[in-house]
């Protein structure tokens, strides 16, 4: 599979995708397709632009390249605290520099500082460095995802397993795990049935729990 093709591809419905990135699905809709407010004024996409947004505005997936960008966006505005309009910006400055698709999945921050548009005007790349360092890239595409860091046991991989949470080396999912856990089976039967180590059990089980649990961040529109 080619890199724009991997990047191209649709891999989660949007609650999918807003979980495993701890964001809330209206969010990432408004980052997707824009919103209309209550007065009536149209605020345009921050990740699909026109007139891509016109032909996919309300289409269910989101691509594997989309889920990396939003990542980047979510980890930005979590640090920066920026409104909706000057994360636009900073897309749009991503875009600008570029004419790639998917801009924001295909950064290697030590090469390419990211933009902080903030009022005293410094760019920085620390406000998404941390993100960053739970992808790995070939060439510049971003092809993996560690959503927990690269020593927690858990991948996700656009070309395995359909993009869903797996243990490292395995074709086993973390929810699987997690499903036959919740309905009785300890991780010290799990491991050895399915040829796991329990480590690599008990971090699939703390990483759906996580999912399960966490808070996820509803960012206001404005």
């Amino acid at each position: 599979m080619g890199d724009v093709a991997l990047l191209d591809l649709e891999m989660y419905c949007r609650r999918d995708a807003a979980r495993l990135l701890g964001i809330a699905p209206q969010t990432l809709g408004r980052w997707l397709d824009g919103y209309t407010a209550p007065n009536g004024c149209r605020h345009p996409a921050v990740l699909r632009i026109e007139p891509r947004a016109s032909l996919v505005a309300g289409r269910r997936y989101v691509t594997w390249g989309e889920f990396i960008e939003a990542g980047h966006l979510a980890a930005y505005r979590q640090q920066q605290r920026m409104p909706l309009n000057k994360l636009r910006e900073y897309a749009s400055a991503w875009r600008g520099r570029s004419d790639v698709s998917y801009p924001l999945a295909r950064c290697k921050l030590g090469a390419t500082p990211g933009w902080c548009l903030n009022d005293d005007g410094v760019a920085s790349a620390e406000s998404v460095a941390a993100f960053f360092d739970r992808v790995d890239f070939e060439g510049d595409i971003a092809v993996r995802y560690w959503p927990d860091g690269r020593d927690a046991y858990i991948v996700v991989d656009p070309r395995r397993q359909f993009g869903t949470p797996i243990i490292e080396g395995t074709r086993m999912g973390t929810e699987v795990v997690h499903r036959m856990y919740t309905a009785g089976d300890p991780a010290e039967w799990l491991a050895p049935a399915y040829g796991l180590d329990l480590v690599q059990v008990e971090a699939a089980i703390r990483f759906e729990q996580r999912l399960a649990n966490r808070n996820v961040t509803a960012y206001s529109a404005a």
